[in-house]
């Protein structure tokens, strides 16, 4: 298991071994913070220049190839060829042993994470309340010669799956922010102002994960995780780390939930 490391950014104390002198001159800015600020500036800048490039192919249907699967990832949908999550998350299930296992897939979006369950052995529900999601997870299901082993719902979460199905394993690419969505390519992104969306799966994650079944989230280090472990907590699951992939823009880790 790896565990998440912090970077911790040193105090004016922490960074001088004495406190300052009152009538000493004033102390230079903390070089750490003076780092995170730069930082953070070249992020924003570098983030603006990678949407620039990538906004024309977001407009239309792209064929992708990932994983060993060849995608065609429809206008809208979340695209795992320029959105880290998907393929972390993918990648982690794809190395997994699902023979016989039921997988519910919450948010698939292209169906990427859904088509490397389905590789692995599982049985999968994908669900997505998009659409548009939905056809485009339906038709990779299809063009990968997985659709026998693949379901794809459309459903605000829970609300039209079977109620009766229990999954040995929940994944998802959630929505990270706290914000309500501002439109239906949005709510890929937006979690509800109140964290509604987490709410939601943990409602429903307390009568249908079977014995011993856990969930497993892809979490982006832009927003704090302890508020939606929070609501795993309240259907009795706590948060277990699983590995972290650091990049320029963000840290994804990925994290197990279970009894």
């Amino acid at each position: 298991m790896v565990s998440s490391k912090e970077t911790k950014v040193p105090t004016i104390l922490e960074a001088n071994i004495n406190p300052p002198n009152p009538k000493s001159k004033p102390q230079s800015p903390v070089p750490g913070a003076r780092v995170g600020r730069l930082t953070s500036a070249l992020r924003r800048a570098a983030f603006g220049l990678w949407h620039a490039r990538i906004r024309s192919s977001l407009g239309r249907p792209d064929r992708v190839s990932l994983l060993g699967f060849d995608l065609v990832v429809a206008p809208g949908v979340l695209n795992p060829r320029h959105f880290r999550t998907s393929r972390v998350l993918a990648a982690y299930v794809a190395g997994l042993d699902l023979n016989n296992q039921r997988v519910a897939d919450i948010g698939t979006g292209s169906g990427l994470a859904a088509l490397a369950a389905a590789r692995a052995g599982a049985r999968v529900t994908a669900v997505d309340i998009d659409p548009v999601a939905v056809e485009c997870a339906s038709q990779n299901a299809a063009r990968t010669g997985l659709a026998a082993r693949i379901q794809v719902v459309r459903s605000n979460v829970w609300e039209a799956v079977d109620p009766t199905l229990r999954f040995d394993l929940v994944i998802s690419n959630p929505p990270f922010y706290p914000r309500d969505a501002e439109g239906p390519q949005d709510q890929a992104f937006a979690a509800g102002a109140d964290y509604s969306f987490f709410t939601r799966l943990a409602d429903g994650l307390g009568h249908r994960l079977a014995a011993h079944g856990s969930l497993v989230l892809v979490h982006s280090s832009d927003v704090p995780i302890a508020e939606i472990a929070g609501r795993m907590r309240t259907v009795g699951l706590s948060l277990h780390p699983l590995r972290e992939r650091r990049g320029f823009f963000e840290t994804l880790s990925l994290n197990e939930f279970k009894a």
